[in-house]
């Protein structure tokens, strides 16, 4: 099947009459003119749509019915009067269009399609001549210039005409007829008009006015030729030169939910399914109008200052076509969601403060949230109602006893100097003031345990704003050091001097200070307060021994520390004095030797020590430098209760040994107890002796 039958089938206008289907006739070879005694075929051609069945067909010519009821009608050696209108029609069915054949009597004759020729139609002319004549270099011509040179080829074939190459078309041959040996060049002309296969595209849009969030359907308007009705288009379309769709069947590009960024220059380009044919439309500028303008950030008053109320408003106007538009409004700050989508286009604060402070956009949307726009960043300052607390404390350096003055220092907003301010303080996170309108701490009378880390807390009368301060730690400087006991000498022995110290240091800026001072022992006074520092026993016994405390006020006992306690022990001079006798068994007229024992402490060794002895409580022998009191000859009457006194040469210190009662045994009547038993001995010795050899 040609070309040419293959576009008019696809062509083709079905028209029923009672369900028929009308038939198309075609030719073979498919030219419209013909030379006489040329051969055609004509056939009847069905769509395939009709359902396979035998037919019977009806051929016309010029409205008339002429014999032959097959789907083929064969012309041979056609003449002029077979020119004519062709129809056929099947039984039952419509009736074909006609199609005119000319039978020509000439030798030369430029052939075409039979049907009228459209833009993108291949387009082949044959410069044909008669079958009994000979003839060469045919050439071609368009409006009286040659397209193709002489050759051997009689056509000449345009693949893809356009409407541009409309014009008078000539072809010429030299020809040599049967009739005679003369060579002659003869030509035939014809006037070729394309048409349109489709009217150039126009953009169109309704509604007129798109508002964003609407659907905008542009549509690109075309018009087929009806004889080409069932010709394939497809449809591209174009914003500012970029592809929004590429090719496609439908002639209509949708935005289901229109955006400000969709307004643009619209064009489109309509072609046919084998890009035979392609045309673009004019621009259209289609302009997407805001349904609410782009929201702004407001806030009123303009200086907001905390613990005031802020109010943030989303400015935003609505599209006099839509005021009835509900939309919705959320707000941020510094990226963060503040407050979600609500109708209200304000987002309120009641009680501001610092750390609202920040940069806020708002968004807008509609309920369907097809269109959502954010507004542009303002940063809102929230501006203090008052400074940033500060402790202070008057005086810089604070002795125990002195006033100390604690100070909560801030400075209120100038736009809101009367704002009543109340204040409390604080020691190591304890209340050591309540909240109250005097923005000072007094302590009359400091005292170490007033020393700490001290903060102070402001509020305002509502509540609404409150600030703590930095901790400052105040240090409360002894006035004197705690008291320490201290003894000279280190090792105090009996008899000697000791001296007790009440060391202590007054605070350098209070060096002219008058201290008391009082000292214990055991938890007794030994001596009252006075000025002097120094408790002194100018001989110190043992009794003076015990744990020794002092403690030291001012005069006027605003302060008073008492020392820790410190053990001072009296150490002996020398040990009690004993009495020991040599030999332990003294018979009369021995001599006898009676020692006062005794030991110097290591550290006074060369302390002078005097000696005395007495018998039954009467000396008998005076103070002397010797421990020892001799007896030549003892005798019975030198029997007695013996003691003896040490003491030092200054007689400061005086011990006196516990007694002994020395006996002096008699001589004569020891001499009878020795013969008595020396006796007793012999004659135990006998008896033994005897009876011992008897048994």
């Amino acid at each position: 099947m040609s070309v040419f039958l293959a576009i008019v089938l696809l062509s083709l206008n079905v028209g029923r009459s009672g369900g028929a289907i009308k038939p198309v006739v075609t030719f073979t070879p498919n030219w419209g003119n013909i030379l006489y005694l040329d051969d055609v075929t004509l056939t009847c051609d069905v769509p395939s749509t009709a359902p396979e069945e035998p037919r019977t067909y009806h051929w016309y010519k010029d409205k008339r019915p002429i014999p032959g009821d097959q789907q083929t009608l064969h012309i041979i050696e056609s003449l002029g009067r077979d020119s004519g209108d062709y129809q056929c029609q099947t039984i039952g069915g419509d009736i074909s269009d006609p199609v005119f054949l000319n039978v020509t009597e000439r030798y030369v004759l430029l052939q075409r399609l039979p049907s009228l020729i459209y833009e993108g139609d291949p387009l082949t002319l044959r410069c044909h001549h008669h079958r009994f004549c000979k003839a060469i270099n045919p050439k071609f011509y368009k409006d009286d210039q040659e397209i193709k040179p002489s050759g051997s080829d009689s056509t000449f074939h345009i693949p893809n005409i356009t409407r541009s190459q409309s014009g008078r078309y000539k072809c010429t041959k030299q020809i040599q007829p049967c009739y005679t040996p003369n060579v002659q060049e003869l030509s035939d002309e014809s006037f070729i008009s394309v048409k349109e296969l489709f009217s150039p595209p126009e953009i169109k849009v309704p509604p007129s006015r798109v508002i964003e969030g609407d659907e905008m359907t542009v549509r690109c308007d075309t018009r087929l030729d009806p004889l080409r009705g069932g010709t394939k288009l497809h449809f591209a379309f174009y914003k500012d030169g970029w592809t929004v769709r590429g090719y496609d069947v439908s002639d209509t590009y949708r935005v289901p939910s229109s955006q400000l960024e969709d307004s643009g220059k619209y064009t489109c380009e309509v072609r046919t399914r084998s890009d035979t044919v392609r045309k673009r439309s004019d621009g259209l500028y289609i302009q997407i109008y805001e349904l609410f303008s782009s929201p702004q950030i407001k806030v009123p008053p303009s200086r907001v200052i905390e613990g005031g109320e802020m109010m943030v408003r989303c400015d935003t106007r609505r599209d006099p076509l839509r005021g009835g538009t509900e939309l919705h409004f959320a707000f941020y700050r510094d990226g963060r969601t503040v407050r979600g989508y609500d109708v209200s286009d304000t987002y309120r604060v009641p009680s501001s403060q610092l750390e609202d402070s920040g940069k806020y956009t708002c968004a807008v949307r509609m309920t369907s949230d097809t269109v959502r726009k954010m507004s542009d960043g303002i940063y809102i300052q929230i501006y203090e109602l008052f400074s940033p607390l500060k402790i202070k404390v008057t005086p810089s350096r604070v002795i125990e006893r002195d006033e100390m003055t604690v100070r909560c220092d801030t400075r209120l907003d100038p736009l809101r100097g009367g704002t009543e301010l109340h204040f409390a303080f604080y020691r190591d996170g304890r209340t050591v003031r309540g909240y109250d309108v005097s923005d000072t701490y007094r302590v009359p009378s400091s005292q170490l345990e007033n020393s700490g880390n001290y903060t102070c807390e402001v509020r305002t009368r509502s509540d609404t704003v409150r600030k703590r301060s930095d901790g400052l730690y105040i240090q409360i400087y002894e006035l004197f050091s705690p008291p320490e006991i201290k003894v000279t000498p280190s090792r105090v022995i009996k008899g000697g001097e000791m001296t007790v110290r009440c060391d202590t240091r007054l605070d350098p800026l209070r060096g002219g200070t008058v201290l008391h001072f009082a000292f214990y022992r055991d938890g007794r006074t030994v001596r009252g307060y006075d000025v002097s520092d120094t408790y002194r026993v100018p001989s110190s016994q043992p009794e003076d021994s015990g744990n020794y405390t002092c403690e030291v006020r001012m005069r006027s006992d605003s302060v008073r520390k008492m020392s820790d306690e410190l053990y001072i022990q009296i150490h002996e001079l020398f040990s009690p004095p004993e009495i020991k006798v040599t030999p332990s068994r003294v018979i009369e007229g021995d001599e006898m030797t009676v020692r006062c024992d005794t030991r110097l402490d290591p550290l006074r060794g060369g302390t002078e020590l005097h000696f005395a002895f007495c018998r039954d409580g009467r000396t008998v022998r005076g103070y002397n430098v010797s421990d020892t009191y001799r007896v030549p000859s003892s005798q019975l009457e030198d029997s007695g209760n013996y003691t003896c006194e040490v003491r030092t040469a200054s007689d400061t210190v005086r011990k006196m040994s516990d007694g002994l009662y020395i006996q002096i045994h008699d001589y004569k009547m020891q001499n009878i107890i020795r013969l008595g038993i020396s006796g007793f001995v012999l004659s135990a010795a006998v008896c033994f002796i005897y009876f011992h050899n008897k048994w």
